[in-house]
């Protein structure tokens, strides 16, 4: 979990400078695709660690970092423990 909160930190941290901006100049905006990036990395934070939570036993954490693979073993996402936004 703390290597998790650590990756989401790492994402945000590209583009905090937009928020410290605003609270220094409220006439100044945060693109959209920067609020959505950021809401969707703490999304998805809060989701990567509950799973890691909800893991029953650590064959259960285990699973968690397999990518899935479709029928001809190609690879079509990521492990769910590193499936995070793509970095804007």
């Amino acid at each position: 979990i703390e290597q998790t909160k650590q990756t989401a930190n790492d994402k945000l941290s590209a583009t905090d400078w937009y928020i410290t901006r605003k609270a220094e100049d409220s006439t100044t905006t945060i693109p959209s695709d920067v609020t959505t990036y950021r809401a969707a990395v703490r999304t998805k934070s809060g989701t990567i660690e509950k799973a890691i939570t909800d893991a029953a036993d650590h064959a259960a954490f285990m699973a968690l970092f397999d990518v899935p693979v479709d029928s001809d073993g190609k690879i079509t996402g990521n492990a769910p423990i590193n499936d995070w936004p793509e970095d804007i």
